[in-house]
């Protein structure tokens, strides 16, 4: 009787693998599906804006402005990570 005690729980076992196994593969294609739409949807999004950028930078009398220059310097050193030093002694706003 014991034998098929342990023989019934390995079928159960081996039941509940091939569920879980057809559930994560079910799962796995979604996300591959939605990835494949996201990409697709950027890739149709940045061809205009490759055709409209020039036509909007020739617009803006600002773009080449020396203050907006110095404003993207400031912003993409605050993006950079900090060192060590920098975080403990605070970032050197002169340099």
């Amino acid at each position: 009787m014991r034998t098929e005690r342990l023989i019934e729980r390995l079928r159960r076992v081996e039941q509940q693998i091939r569920a879980f196994k057809e559930l994560h593969a079910s799962e796995l294609q979604l996300i591959l599906d939605e990835l494949t739409d996201i990409t697709n949807e950027v890739a149709s999004e940045s061809q205009p804006e490759a055709i409209e950028a020039p036509a909007e930078s020739a617009v803006d009398p600002a773009a080449g402005s020396p203050k907006r220059a110095k404003w993207l310097a400031d912003q993409e050193r605050k993006s950079r990570p900090l060192s060590r030093r920098e975080l403990l002694r605070g970032r050197d706003e002169d340099s």
